[in-house]
């Protein structure tokens, strides 16, 4: 398949040469003989078999998203997840992503040989730069991971952690307060537990005999779940990676006394759209073809808590508690990574998702950075109803119902009406019930018409 050869080889190619010594080629006199693409491809795939494979399961509200990302950082593992591979291919707009599209706007299930390739190539492709493979939230059935042991390679083990039905839907109840979904609530997370508690039985069982399952107890503290984790690494001879000492960016007095004035000169864009408007995507593609620096509030509280920094110690008490973060951390958030950005050189941002309500645009606009237009993807219930229940067959998440959907879209309509009224002399609506494609030439009208 076309997708396979191209992905591979390139990505192959980057690491391989990268990573191997000129001392180590073939040499030819005094030239280098480098490997072919198909040399390089072969080297990819024989890296895979001696790379090791960890299934991540884990209950909705379990941390196993945390905990990942802590791996990554201490053992160099490269972390994937099937729904992010499967996003990022329809948003790439290949040939492989418009029939994943055409498969979805069905409202069909993708088929496993699709996902299996799609995993499968980005191991190879990464498999030469890495210590191992996390696959996050897979298998969720047993037949996925039967299938994908024939067809990709043996998995080493699989990471469990066990958390009690009780403490998942308090973790979810508490991380609505912060999200702003209403798709949180006790109803959908009492199926969604039940669907994961009806597929996890066969899954354990298959992977504990041989020794093949190390189960985590993930009721505490993420320090406290982690030693866990450390230790069940370390006790299949799994060590960490050698850290490399961290270099103090340290600014010259130019570059000081250009940052001066913090975000006077920024360039704001706020992107405003429904759930199932498509926004991330047309996001996507803004940074690739614009340069623009890509911010969402969620992901900078996530990102917060998971440092594990005072502040974020701070944020984690408040989501604790099923409390709102208030807006002044919010803003500070978004403020020091803009900050941080322009420092770099960066005057242009989408701030995804943002402002969700008249007084979070007001309070922005006061004490962090004007708001140079808003782009607002307009798309109908129907229509927005329709992706979210596609993305459900997917995405393999029983939240994405009409009754929940329903719900979403009418919190979203009372926030945003006030926002459009306030912001009218600064949005562009752009009419996004086609492709992808479509929807973005209509993006780039608006963007090519402003002076960035």
């Amino acid at each position: 398949m076309t997708l396979h050869v191209c992905l591979i080889a390139e990505v192959a190619e980057e690491v391989i040469e990268k990573d191997i010594a000129p001392e180590s080629s073939t040499t030819t006199g005094d030239k280098v003989a480098n490997p072919s693409h198909t040399e390089k491809l072969d080297a990819a795939e024989e890296a895979l078999k001696s790379t090791k494979v960890v299934f991540v399961l884990g209950g909705p509200g379990s941390g196993k998203g945390t905990q990942c990302k802590k791996i990554v950082e201490k053992f160099g593992y490269t972390h994937l997840s099937t729904g992010d591979l499967l996003r990022a291919e329809v948003a790439s707009g290949s040939a492989q992503g418009k029939k994943l599209t055409e498969i979805m706007e069905k409202g069909e299930l993708v088929p496993l040989e699709t996902v299996l390739m799609l995993l499968k190539d980005n191991m190879i492709a990464r498999a030469p730069n890495s210590r191992g493979f996390l696959i996050d939230g897979y298998p969720r059935e047993m037949e996925q991971g039967v299938r994908f042991e024939d067809e990709v390679r043996e998995s080493d083990f699989l990471l469990y952690f066990n958390v009690s039905e009780e403490t998942m839907t308090s973790r979810l109840l508490g991380r609505a307060q912060t999200s702003g979904r209403v798709d949180d609530n006790e109803e959908t997370i009492k199926q969604r537990l039940k669907t994961f508690s009806e597929n996890k039985n066969a899954i354990m069982e298959y992977y504990s005999k041989g020794n093949k399952m190390e189960m985590i107890t993930a009721e505490k503290s993420v320090d406290e779940v982690f030693a866990e984790v450390v230790r069940a690494f370390e006790g299949r001879g799994i060590t960490a990676v050698q850290k490399r000492p961290k270099v103090k960016f340290v600014l010259t007095s130019k570059q000081k006394e250009k940052s001066t004035g913090g975000l006077k000169d920024a360039k704001v864009l706020f992107v405003i759209g429904g759930p199932g408007s498509g926004k991330g995507t047309q996001c996507a593609k803004i940074v690739e073809k614009y340069g623009f620096c890509h911010l969402s509030s969620g992901d900078l509280l996530r990102a917060e808590v998971q440092s594990e920094s005072d502040r974020g110690k701070r944020l984690n008490e408040i989501m604790e508690k099923g409390e709102l973060v208030p807006l002044d951390e919010v803003l500070a958030l978004l403020r020091d990574a803009m900050e941080k950005k322009v420092s770099e050189g960066v005057k242009c941002f989408l701030i995804d998702g943002y402002p969700r309500e008249l007084e979070q645009g007001e309070r922005f606009e006061k004490e962090v950075a004007g708001c140079t237009g808003v782009l607002y993807f307009e798309v109908s219930d129907d229509t927005m109803t329709q992706r979210l229940l596609e993305r459900g067959k997917t995405s393999g998440r029983v939240d994405d119902n009409e009754e929940t959907i329903k719900k979403r879209l009418e919190t979203f309509h009372n926030q945003t009406k006030p926002l459009i009224d306030h912001y009218k002399d600064k949005s562009n609506i752009i009419k996004a019930e086609g492709t992808v494609d479509e929807i973005f030439t209509e993006v780039q009208k608006y963007m090519d018409s402003k002076k960035w």
